[in-house]
């Protein structure tokens, strides 16, 4: 059921807001989403025993660095790489499109949305905005108006952590609407005392805009810290009015780009504690029992002489046994027998299967997470065969993350059309334009793409199969433009030199007669 909050009146939304934002704000997601961005950064919880605490303990706990073989970190930048947006079209119409002597809006607006992505550095910010989906489950892309600049601006932020972020409040009988959005922050501003550190909070509702800081309220219950209205410098109004030009509400500013399933650190926490705990198994069973040892065996007991200083110490060397690289042993009234180091290959195996437990878990190819030598490296058939499970999680992100994308240029669309000047377009449908996720092989695509170019296939399409960027593609069109418009040129001055030529040829044959 659809919940209409433009109903309630001023103070009634004012309240439904701080409620939303108390039932929402939970400390076990917080938790959650601090404990995933710990895990990628290797800030693992070390497991050890009784035993393992007296000789490791102060090692991995007390230095600059923990111990930790990182998996988390490989499993989400390994999905990261094979996502990143080339282009947009409108329409079905890209900026490759765009024909100055007729100029088609919708390639028009696809140029101008590439404009404003270019403008907000989202070419290197997209891989912060992927990895922090991809770690925590979800993050947002804000959409506002640049003033000076006269254009949209994208901008992105993580999802709450207990203490910064941001919230998007849905609708409990139906996910799919989304009410409002919420962002906290602190301030920062040492130029002014007092006011670094203040508590803020901003609410994004699909037709305004709210902002409000926490402050110490005295009322009959005594002090407390509540949240209270305020306007920055240039704010003209509060709540600040966020509608279009015929006063309809321009959205919600905040996009979410959510994982499917959640993060993926939080699927292999247990695995990654198990293979940190299976390490640090095999470096103790390692020191007590991985080298051998050497015993003297007599047949009957004997004293063994100390030889004692002056002051009532051993003398260094004179009760010890001593091995050594060409050092000879001789035994008296006994033999020396060798306790061969214990076999590791099992617990290293048991390492190897947890890797390949994570690997299955989440898709990810084991020859990212482990050692691979000689004839073991994939290459070819084998190699696309062995990553199609990864390339088909990139392909459904590219899905879902490519429609937050069209949510978010429509609503720069529509900012654009109220505070700006940009083309009209009736509708547009935008459609995102992404880089293939599977790993090329040159040689191979070079020659199904020269096979395309004798079939007949489209130059563009052969350029896009061969792997060209949008960029390159439209500098190929023009050099290819100005290569055409050259030779139009030369059959032209051709064409006119013809008919002069044949007039002087029969001017010099009339000559000739006439002779």
């Amino acid at each position: 059921m659809s919940l209409d909050i433009s109903l309630l009146s001023p103070e009634q939304l004012d309240r439904f807001i701080h409620i939303q934002s108390i039932i929402a704000r939970q400390e076990d997601e917080a938790a959650k989403v601090r404990a995933a961005r710990d895990y990628y950064k290797g800030e693992h919880p070390v497991l050890l025993t009784q035993r393992q605490q007296e000789y490791l303990g102060k090692q991995l706990t007390d230095g600059d660095f923990e111990f930790a073989h990182n998996l988390a970190k490989t499993v989400v930048d390994t999905l990261r790489e094979r996502l990143a947006v080339v282009g947009f079209t409108v329409n079905g119409k890209s900026a490759d499109d765009l024909d100055a002597e007729n100029p088609d809006p919708a390639a028009q607006l696809a140029a101008l949305l590439w404009q404003w992505w270019q403008h907000s550095r989202m070419g290197s910010q997209q891989i912060r905005l992927y990895r922090r989906t991809i770690r925590d489950g979800k993050s947002y892309v804000m959409v506002d108006y640049d003033n000076i600049n006269q254009r949209p601006r994208l901008t992105m932020h993580e999802v709450d952590d207990g203490t910064t972020g941001i919230v998007l409040h849905r609708n409990p009988e139906d996910e799919n609407q989304v009410l409002f959005a919420s962002r906290y922050f602190y301030t920062f501003n040492p130029l002014k005392p007092g006011m670094t550190g203040i508590e803020r909070k901003t609410v994004y509702l699909p037709g305004e805009i709210r902002k409000y800081e926490r402050a110490s309220i005295t009322n009959m219950i005594g002090a407390e810290n509540l949240w209270r209205s305020i306007q920055d410098d240039g704010d003209l109004a509060w709540p600040i009015p966020w509608r279009d030009t015929e006063g309809r509400p321009l959205g919600v500013a905040a996009v979410e780009f959510q994982n499917p399933g959640g993060s993926e650190v939080a699927q292999i926490a247990g695995l990654q504690n198990a293979l940190n705990k299976s390490w640090l198994d095999l470096l103790a069973a390692a020191d007590t029992s991985g080298f051998p040892i050497l015993t003297l065996n007599y047949k009957e007991p004997v004293s063994m002489p100390v030889k004692i200083n002056n002051d009532d110490t051993d003398l260094d060397g004179d009760d010890e046994f001593i091995v050594a690289p060409g050092r000879a042993l001789e035994i008296f009234g006994g033999d020396i027998r060798r306790i061969e180091g214990a076999d590791l290959g099992k617990m290293i195996e048991g390492i190897w299967a947890i890797v390949a437990a994570i690997s299955g878990t989440t898709r990810t190819p084991q020859y990212y997470m482990k050692p691979f030598t000689g004839v073991d490296i994939p290459s070819g058939e084998a190699l696309k065969q062995l990553e199609s499970g990864l390339v088909a999680k990139a392909e459904e992100r590219q899905l879902m993350f490519g429609e937050a994308w069209a949510d978010v240029m429509s609503l720069a669309y529509r900012v654009a059309r109220t505070f700006g000047n940009v083309p009209e377009v009736d509708d547009p449908v935008i459609g995102v334009q992404w880089k293939d996720p599977n790993t090329r092989i040159e040689d191979v695509e070079a020659k199904i793409a020269e096979s395309h170019k004798k079939l007949g296939v489209p130059d563009e399409a052969v350029w896009q199969r061969a792997g060209y960027s949008p960029d390159q593609i439209a500098a190929f069109k023009q050099a290819a433009m100005m290569q055409r418009a050259a030779e139009i040129a030369n059959i032209v001055q051709a064409a006119r030199q013809q008919p002069q030529t044949q007039t002087q040829q029969r001017d010099t044959g009339q000559q000739g007669t006439a002779a």
